[in-house]
């Protein structure tokens, strides 16, 4: 038992090793489908840029359009930049105050049979299980790129290529589209000059209140 454990460890060590810091842009497709049809509800894109320590997301939205989340994974912090009505905000977000009521998982992640080439890396099929109501879904990793620069499923080390995330307008499929390696601008994470700096709970109390529109 401990030589399996050894050796699990060791070989989960080297993988990690092998993984060269990302620099560039990581593009996905994120579907969601009418429920039982092969029929597109809603599709959006979504573009990822790091240069290793700081992460840039964009999200096409209806309600606010290009969305930007800026994660600086040294110090720690986030910021969620959008515009309305003219202005921007930047919400802030300290990442070091864990959510007490997410600190359990709320799913079973296990590595399963399967593999597949996505954007052209080659992926492990995992299987995921909400245990809410024990949903299950396929989804693959590769081990080519840290799993660091997208937070979902974390207990995986590994970059998700195609993976699941339920929401409230139903199963969210996010697929990754294309990878480029390139030198990235500082200037891509910073936060326009013009955008007011403000906390998650100033930003709801203006939001319900009025104030943006």
């Amino acid at each position: 038992m401990r030589l399996s454990i050894l050796f699990s460890f060791l070989f989960l060590s080297s993988a990690l090793l092998a993984q060269k810091p990302f620099v560039g842009t990581l593009k996905y497709q994120a579907t969601i489908m009418i429920p039982d049809t092969n029929i597109v509800y809603k599709q959006w894109n979504v573009t990822l840029t790091t240069n290793d320590t700081i992460v840039r997301v964009e999200t096409e939205t209806e309600m606010f359009g290009n969305q930007v989340y800026i994660r600086n994974m040294t110090a720690n912090k986030a910021y969620l930049l959008i515009n309305m009505t003219g202005q921007g905000y930047a919400i802030q977000n300290d990442l070091s105050k864990k959510d007490s009521a997410n600190a359990e998982n709320q799913y079973l992640i296990t590595k399963a049979k399967g593999k597949k080439k996505i954007a052209g890396y080659k992926s492990q099929k995992y299987r995921v299980i909400d245990k809410g109501d024990s949903t299950g879904y396929d989804c693959y990793f590769t081990k080519k790129i840290k799993g660091k620069y997208l937070e979902v499923y974390k207990e995986i080390p590994y970059l998700a290529t195609d993976y699941y995330i339920p929401s409230s307008e139903g199963l969210i499929h996010y697929e990754l589209k294309e990878v480029k390696e390139e030198a990235v601008s500082r200037d891509m994470f910073g936060i326009p000059s013009d955008y007011k700096r403000i906390s998650f709970d100033e930003f709801m109390n203006m939001f319900i209140s009025g104030e943006g529109n």
